[in-house]
């Protein structure tokens, strides 16, 4: 099935009132009916400036106004006014283009088109947002490669945990409101219909929406007939408790997720042959024909995913996009990665996991995804947290890994250089920074004793255009305790610059929390950090089972039971430093195995002494 060809510049706006303009599948739902009656006719015509932006071209028109493209002069970029059909009088439409612009603006993330602004002209509200070239996912060939479509995913699910974070729900995703950009990378667009939740006094999931929120879900229930565009979604992207009159919550925007997704590998929506007067009562009964049947190619493990973002009931599903996020995150990890565990014992001990261990780092993938996340669109990192707690092998066999896989997307292609700071950190830096600067490390020490600032600048022309590099400080707590005092004013004065803002350059460090407030003491690194920071908490049980067994089934080798799980689970939890206690009891385990086959069993971990004694005995 081919949608509408493809237009070569595409733009949030291009869609202002949100309306689905492409061609469907037999028994979809018609096209929406025109808006309100509060939009005056489209009799506007802007001049050619408006303030700061000089109008180049109108780039298209939809229900809610009209595009176009223009300068922005003071800043010299090109971006999207968008011109809004409201009456200047209507102060409920004024409300909720303001309360549209203001959800928008607070997400500033890679796979989000950005909103610039809003303001005034002649009593035509406008918005000023990103220009984006790329085209619509309503205009791609579907059904769409597996492949393809899992990385589409993993950007949206990167742009919805982005707006879930800061309270912010879309309540309207489906192929024309996201855009593959010419680089490739996914993005959300149009939150017209976005509202904003409050993280603190209503928790996710249980808990409804209050004040506006309220209104406008009483009035969507209200228009719920089954033949008419629903004012809080587009049908067949809409979750079942939608439908019934309940109020949205993050889970509603994971299944509206899934239905793209669900749309683009089997070439309609779910329940796209369903009437549309049948609609709601099909949505609310049954779950859509499973993606094995509609599109056998698909893998099962993104079939999945997709499945359970379509759940009827919203308890089953991914609880956010973060928690979507994750999962497509690691889907993909797995399927660029060839997850060949390496030879001999799955577990670390007492030593890190390093990047050549990535097939055997289990436990960590929220925190993965997140940091990744974060280092898509934020120069710096700082992950702290207990010693002993996994910071290093957390950045550098789950997180830096992914990065030389291209997690970081963006068109670039980055590397990553890792040092230790020890006595002498500038020597540290220098010998790390070698093989990218192509030159002595004796010369990069001697240019940053001149100049600390001028590395930063040496390193963005090194990489160019198309490159990128993630320089990981290890254990970043030495240059406040071993460190030379005036190496490590210098290089605290270098990587204190890595925080300005570049596409091209990030840092990325781990400190141990008891030592963070003496590092950031250090000559330019305390507002940074502070900034910066990411708080690496203990491992759940969940996580720990998953750290505990994951390893042995990459190798094709089984615990005896549960019990065996369990006793691990728990001794972890009760020992002080569990984490390196854990992985050690895990090394001293397999290695007590009978045979190369044998399952991982509670007479073996009897014989180790547990966790607690494998390292006395």
């Amino acid at each position: 099935m081919k949608h509408t060809s493809a237009p070569t510049v595409t733009q949030a706006a291009l869609r202002p009132g949100g309306a689905d303009t492409r061609p469907r599948a037999s028994g979809a739902l018609s096209p929406p009916t025109p808006g309100p009656a509060s939009l005056s006719p489209p009799s506007f015509v802007p001049p050619s400036r408006v303030e700061e932006y000089r109008l180049v071209q109108k780039l298209g028109s939809g229900g809610m106004g009209d595009v176009y493209l223009a300068h922005d002069t003071l800043l010299d970029r090109m971006v999207a006014v968008k011109f809004i059909r409201a009456a200047a009088a209507d102060a409920e439409v004024r409300a909720r283009l303001l309360a549209e612009a203001r959800a928008a603006a607070r997400i500033q993330h890679p796979n989000v088109v950005a909103v610039y602004r809003v303001g005034e002209l002649r009593g035509q509200m406008f918005i000023v947002s990103e220009f984006v070239r790329g085209q619509s996912l309503d205009c791609v060939d579907i059904p769409m490669p597996w492949h393809s479509v899992l990385e589409l995913a993993a950007g949206l699910a990167r742009g919805l945990a982005a707006a879930h974070r800061r309270g912010v729900l879309h309540l309207d995703i489906k192929p024309g409101n996201a855009v593959l950009t010419e680089e490739g990378e996914a993005k959300l667009l149009d939150f017209g219909l976005a509202k904003l939740l409050d993280p603190v006094a209503r928790p996710e999931p249980a808990e409804p929406l209050d004040g506006e929120i309220v209104r406008e879900a009483e009035m969507a229930a209200r228009l719920l007939d089954g033949t008419k565009h629903v004012s809080g979604g587009t049908p067949h992207y809409l979750p079942p408790e939608l439908w019934r009159g309940d109020l949205p919550t993050r889970r509603s925007d994971v299944y509206s997720l899934g239905a793209l997704l669900f749309e683009l590998c089997a070439g309609s929506p779910p329940h796209g042959d369903v009437a549309p007067q049948d609609l709601p009562r099909v949505a609310l009964t049954f779950r859509p024909m499973p993606l094995a049947t509609l599109a056998p190619g698909v893998d099962a493990r993104l079939a999945a995913v997709i499945e359970r973002c379509l759940e009827i009931e919203p308890a089953a599903r991914f609880a956010s996009g973060d928690e979507l996020r994750d999962a497509l995150e690691e889907l993909l990890a797995r399927s660029r990665h060839a997850a060949i565990a390496p030879e001999g014992n799955p577990y670390r001990g007492l030593l890190v996991f390093d990047l050549e261990h990535r097939a055997m780092f289990y436990g960590r993938s929220s925190e993965t995804g997140t940091i990744l996340d974060r280092l898509r669109s934020e120069p710096m990192i700082v992950v702290a947290g207990d010693s002993g707690s996994g910071k290093s092998s957390l950045c550098r066999a789950g997180v830096l890994s992914r990065v030389l896989e291209g997690a970081l997307g963006g068109g670039r292609d980055f590397q990553a250089a890792m040092m230790v700071p020890g006595r002498h950190p500038l020597a540290a830096l220098a010998a790390a920074l070698e093989p990218v600067l192509g030159a002595p490390a004796e010369r990069i020490a001697d240019a940053v004793r001149a100049a600390p600032g001028s590395l930063v600048r040496d390193l963005r022309a090194r990489v160019g255009e198309r490159g990128g590099l993630v320089l990981f400080v290890d254990q970043m707590e030495e240059l406040a305790t071993l460190s030379n005092p005036g190496e490590a004013a210098l290089v605290g004065e270098v990587l204190s610059a890595f925080a300005a803002r570049s596409p091209s350059l990030r840092l990325l460090a781990t400190v141990r929390g008891d030592f963070l407030a003496r590092v950031a003491g250090i000559s330019g690194l305390g507002d940074e950090i502070e900034r910066a920071l990411y708080l690496l908490r203990p491992m759940s049980a969940d996580k720990l089972r998953e750290a505990i067994t994951g390893p042995a089934r990459a190798k094709g080798v089984a615990f005896e039971s549960d019990a065996v799980i369990d006793a691990l689970v728990e001794s972890t939890a009760r020992a002080e430093g569990g984490l390196p206690l854990l992985q050690f009891a895990l090394a001293e385990l397999w290695d007590a195995r009978a045979a190369p086959d044998a399952p991982l069993s509670s007479a073996d971990l009897a014989q180790i002494g547990g966790v607690e004694g494998a390292l006395a005995r």
